[in-house]
C-alpha cells in the first residue's frame, strides 16, 4: 500500500538558511503533520498516509540531516527544530495543524508545542517523549559521554554496497516485512569520501541529537501544553511499563490526553500496524473538544 504516493516536493528555508524538504501528500480536511524518527525520513509514514487521506490535507519533511533536507555542522537544538517546523508550516500557509510524531519525531512535536501553544491542535506521541533519557525518571543512570560510548562504532556503520546495506536492514530490521522493504528500497543511503555506503544521517549529527535529547526532562515541557496529547506507547517495548507510569506523570498536567495501547506493537509501529494506528488517531481527534476542531 506505500508504494507510489504522490506528492509534491518543496525546498524551504529555515530560520537560519539551512534548506529542508518538505512534501505535500494533498487530501482534504484539516492539516496534519507527520514528523519521522531520528535517522528516518518522511517516507517512513507511506504505510498510514493512505488512511489519513480523505480526512486531512498531510503534510511531511525530512527532518534537517535527514532525507533530502540539508545537514549542517550546527543547529540541532530543540529551538532549531521548532523553528524548522515553524517554517515549513509557513511555507505551506498553515496557521495551525494536529502533529503526529515517531520517537524523536514526538520529542520535536512536543516541545513545538510547548513553545508555540498557538499552533497546535492536537499532539499524537508515537512511542516518544514518554520517558527521560536521564535522571528521576529517566532509563539511564549513566553521563552524557557514557551513554555516547556505548554507541561506538555504531552510528554510522560502513556498508559496501547498497545491496549489502539492504541486506542487513533485512536481517536486522525485524520484524521484516513489506512496508519496512519498500521502505528501504526507497531509501536512498549516501555515498562516503571512503568509497563505502553509509546512512544519509551521519554519525556526527546523531550524536548532536543524541546529547541535546540525553538531559532533557520531558515533563517540564509536559508542564506547558495545553493542546490535547495522545500516547501511542508500543508494548513490545521493554521499558514499556517504565512508559506507561512516566505518562501517567505526564498526564497529571494536562488538560486533555488519552492513552492507547495496540497490541503487539513495536517502536517504529508505523511499518507493522499502519491501520491500527491511523485508526487510534482518527478516533483521539473525532473525540476532541469542539474548540479544538475548527481549525485552519
Amino acid at each position: 500500500m506505500n508504494m507510489n504516493i504522490p506528492f509534491d516536493e518543496h525546498k524551504i528555508q529555515s530560520h537560519d538558511g539551512t534548506i529542508l524538504t518538505g512534501y505535500d501528500y494533498g487530501g482534504s480536511g484539516n492539516p496534519l503533520i507527520l514528523i519521522h524518527y531520528l535517522g528516518g525520513t518522511a517516507k517512513a509514514w507511506n504505510p498510514v498516509i493512505p488512511f489519513f487521506r480523505s480526512h486531512y490535507r498531510i503534510i511531511s519533511y525530512d527532518l534537517r540531516g535527514h532525507g533530502k533536507s540539508e545537514q549542517p555542522h550546527q543547529g540541532y537544538s530543540f529551538e532549531d527544530t521548532a523553528n524548522d517546523l515553524e517554517s515549513v508550516m509557513n511555507h505551506f500557509e498553515i496557521e495551525k495543524a494536529h502533529l503526529v510524531g515517531s520517537s524523536y519525531g514526538c520529542m520535536i512535536g512536543l516541545y513545538f508545542t510547548a513553545m508555540r501553544q498557538g499552533r497546535v491542535s492536537s499532539l499524537a506521541n508515537i512511542d516518544g517523549a514518554i520517558i527521560n533519557d536521564s535522571g528521576e525518571h529517566g532509563l539511564h543512570d549513566e553521563t552524557l559521554e557514557e551513554h555516547l560510548a556505548k554507541f561506538k562504532g555504531q552510528l554510522d556503520p560502513d556498508y559496501e554496497s547498497v545491496e549489502e546495506f539492504q541486506q542487513v536492514y533485512q536481517e536486522q530490521w525485524l520484524p521484516w516485512n513489506k512496508e519496512r522493504a519498500n521502505y528501504v528500497a526507497e531509501y536512498e543511503p549516501r555515498m562516503k569520501e571512503n568509497g563505502k555506503v553509509g546512512n544519509i544521517t551521519t554519525g556526527q549529527t546523531m550524536e548532536k541529537i543524541i546529547s541535546e535529547i540525553y538531559y532533557v526532562d520531558f515533563l517540564t515541557w509536559y508542564k506547558k501544553v495545553r493542546s490535547p496529547v495522545l500516547f501511542l506507547p508500543a508494548e513490545k517495548e521493554e521499558h514499556f511499563q517504565k512508559s506507561l507510569n512516566f505518562i501517567d506523570l505526564a498526564k497529571k498536567e494536562l488538560p486533555y490526553s488519552e492513552t492507547v495501547v495496540i497490541p503487539n506493537t513495536t517502536h517504529l509501529m508505523m511499518f507493522d500496524h499502519g491501520k491500527e494506528l491511523a485508526e487510534a488517531i482518527l478516533k483521539f481527534h473525532s473525540e476532541l473538544p469542539v474548540s479544538e476542531k475548527s481549525i485552519r
